[in-house]
């Protein structure tokens, strides 16, 4: 093990539900690294935050929320308007609609930049900032502040970040804009986005850039087991998300009703893990549309770990995902690591899931007849059994997590490390099977 030193920045881990996947990267992440703390920028005092090895650092949090906020924001923003190139933004959104939006989003930028700056100095001041390397595992604007901050203290700290989805994709920002974007593109040292997509994403808009940005794919642990498949019964379909529009979860409804109508003899079971906003509608929809031959069974918020035990203990055919749009679904991963096979919509990175026959992609804008025909093709359990044994195949060679997290492990302690499993340069050009309606 070395003794180099990291920060690592969440937005809530371990507080909260949500940043799942952090406890199995920092498992391996861990054994590189000689000290790692865990600095969530945000957490709610009376709730316990989840079990972590790493210690929690909480003075960033405590000092953008506690009870002196506002002036604190106010002196960083004045602060910030010295420091950071905000005028080329100011200029682009002025030319934009959604202008309000666009400036309340440059505004947090400005002052969550310099917060962060502030927070360090006041580590250094504290012998506490001797770091190797800060890790920010979202595209933030404390990147920013991180940047200027290793570059006063000459220039040895390394700022690393990964980028997902809605921190990654400026269109899926409330008015399409993120604030200053271009700048923090610019001030980091490397950004590793978690699919093949988000990296062409990044190479596109800032082609001049394209040498900072890799490839560091998620991942999730081998469970140690296989889903059992169906021997008879109902057709057994699982969605695991959040039940947010984007999900499109009446669709998948609609896909199923469309299945039920095209074979009199079909029966169907669809299992629902998550809950939001739309649950009750989704609900309301499923009883609406679907008949007795169909079973909707909505099993709400489930832990990973209690995800994981449902597929060690109950027995499905497929999982599937109409969402429109992603970064790349983790749901799909885990449910490809027991071996389950996948119908998914062509967008984002979840092209990338699926390859090697182990699943279905359909059009980012696939009908209810589309998906229907896609998840059709699972009703001959002898035939899908290849899809199975592809789908635990193609997880171990892109998705699992003791090799893509160990490697980037080496990488955050400055380890030399071999190439990424599943880069497009050392796969041959097998994909799953593609329908085009």
């Amino acid at each position: 093990m070395t003794s180099r030193k990291m920060l690592m920045v969440t937005s809530l881990y371990p507080y909260g539900n949500g940043e799942t996947f952090i406890t199995a990267e920092l498992e391996h992440v861990a054994r590189h690294l000689g000290h790692i703390e865990i600095v969530p920028g945000y957490y709610t005092r009376d709730a316990a935050p989840r079990p972590a090895r790493q210690p929690l650092n909480l003075a960033y949090a405590d000092g953008r929320w506690g009870a002196l906020r506002a002036p604190r924001m106010v002196a960083a923003l004045l602060a910030s308007l010295f420091k950071y190139r905000w005028l080329p933004d100011f200029r682009l959104i002025l030319k934009r609609p959604g202008k309000l939006a666009n400036v309340k989003e440059l505004v947090r930028a400005l002052y969550r930049a310099d917060m962060f700056e502030r927070f360090l100095k006041r580590q250094a001041r504290a012998g506490e900032g001797a770091y190797d390397v800060i890790y920010f595992y979202w595209l933030v604007p404390e990147i920013l502040g991180a940047a200027r901050f290793s570059r006063r203290s000459g220039g040895s700290i390394r700022v690393i970040c990964r980028a997902h989805r809605g921190d990654l994709y400026e269109e899926l920002k409330p008015a399409g804009y993120a604030g200053l974007r271009r700048e923090i593109v610019a001030d980091v040292d490397e950004i590793y986005c978690i699919s093949e997509h988000g990296k062409h994403y990044l190479e596109q808009h800032y082609a001049h850039l394209a040498a900072k940005f890799h490839l560091a794919r998620l991942g999730v642990n081998d469970p140690g087991y296989l889903n059992r498949q169906p021997g008879s019964g109902p057709l057994s379909i699982v969605s695991c998300s959040f039940v947010i529009a984007s999900k499109r979860l009446p669709l998948l409804v609609d896909a199923i009703a469309h299945l039920l109508e095209a074979d009199p003899a079909l029966e169907v079971r669809w299992t629902h893990v998550g809950n939001g906003p739309l649950l009750e509608a989704v609900q309301a929809h499923a009883a609406r549309r679907l008949g007795a031959r169909a079973q909707a069974v909505f099993k709400g918020y489930l832990t990973q770990a209690e995800l994981m035990d449902l597929y060690r203990n109950e027995r499905f055919d497929l999982i599937v995902n109409v969402s429109d749009s992603e970064g790349i679904p983790v749901s799909l991963m885990e449910a490809a690591s027991v071996g389950i096979p996948i119908v998914a919509t062509d967008v984002g990175g979840s092209a990338e899931i699926i390859g090697g026959a182990n699943g279905v992609l359909v059009p980012a804008d696939a009908d209810a007849a589309t998906v229907a025909a896609a998840i059709a093709r699972f009703a001959d359990r002898a035939a899908a059994a290849a899809w199975r044994r592809a789908a635990r195949r193609f997880w171990d060679e892109r998705f699992n997590a003791a090799v893509n997290y160990d490697r980037f492990g080496r990488i955050l302690a400055g380890l030399p490390c071999p190439p990424a499993g599943g880069e497009p340069q050392a796969v041959a050009p097998a994909h799953g099977d593609r329908v085009t309606g």
